[in-house]
């Protein structure tokens, strides 16, 4: 009898921890935001199925795309569909939209390209307001302006929690200055400038521009990564970010680059994760 006892209380004590793991494992949501390199053309398998083995393996809530080339919104629907995301929404067809795909309903969707070199979507996914964007590559004064746009729409929003803006900004931090005090990176922008006229990444042609993310910084929002830096991170020119506004940050418990194998060979850009705990 007391050993069938015990066996019943062991039973009850593995269930209940099963179901407790279970229970904070969905007290957290996993976002990723990637800029995906012309549609993640180097995935040449059908239904970029490299691509679609590596997102299960990750298994974010919500994903920020970037460079969605040659997809229309019935071809991303069914990418997202095969790693679990049963929503998306994609910018829209030509050139290189952003994209948003996510396990959770995307309501209230607005897809902004009036004044933008992309564009940029906000969404509301559950509580979360959410703006996936890509900036100017080659202008600074056209990446100001856009963060104005962007910056002036939560402002306007009646909604003044619960943001997170992610996504390629092109631009630089001031929080990075020291990765760039010997000039390299200066120089590389000056070279570039000589062979494509278009090309106005430089102030005056000369100084690097970290007015974009001050403009950010001073409106309140958060660089994830660099309040969860561990001091281990590889240094080099970050323009990938994802920012949250000041109540999220405290629930942040995650914020870094993803390096492995898969983003090694399949992007020029490496992906931004991150984690936080949802509201009890």
């Amino acid at each position: 009898m007391k050993t069938l006892y015990r066996k019943i209380s062991m039973f009850l004590f593995l269930l209940l921890m099963g179901s407790g793991s279970m229970i904070l494992a969905q007290n957290k949501t996993r976002i990723i935001s990637y800029n995906i390199l012309e549609g993640m053309k180097s995935d040449t398998t059908k239904g970029k199925q490299d691509f679609v083995k590596w997102l299960k393996s990750e298994n974010p809530d919500i994903l920020a795309l970037q460079e969605c080339n040659k997809f229309t919104q019935k071809s991303l629907e069914d990418l997202a569909r095969s790693y679990g995301h049963t929503y998306a929404v994609l910018l829209r067809e030509p050139g290189y939209p952003v994209a948003l795909t996510s396990k959770y309903p995307i309501v209230d969707v607005q897809k902004v390209t009036d004044n933008m070199h992309h564009g940029f979507i906000v969404a509301k996914i559950k509580d979360l307001n959410v703006i996936v964007l890509h900036l100017s590559p080659h202008k600074y004064w056209k990446r100001r302006e856009e963060i104005d746009v962007i910056l002036s729409t939560i402002s306007a929003s009646a909604q003044k929690e619960r943001w997170i803006i992610m996504g390629d900004f092109n631009s630089l931090s001031p929080l990075d200055k020291d990765n760039y005090a010997d000039g390299k990176y200066a120089d590389r922008l000056k070279e570039m400038a000589k062979k494509y006229s278009f090309h106005e990444n430089l102030v005056d042609g000369k100084y690097l521009d970290f007015e974009v993310q001050k403009r950010i910084l001073e409106f309140g929002l958060h660089d994830t990564a660099k309040e969860k830096a561990t001091g281990n991170e590889t240094k080099g020119n970050r323009i990938d970010y994802i920012y949250v506004s000041k109540d999220l940050m405290p629930l942040v418990t995650k914020a870094q680059f993803i390096r492995d194998e898969f983003t090694a060979t399949h992007s020029d850009h490496v992906p931004v994760i991150m984690e936080f705990k949802d509201k009890k």
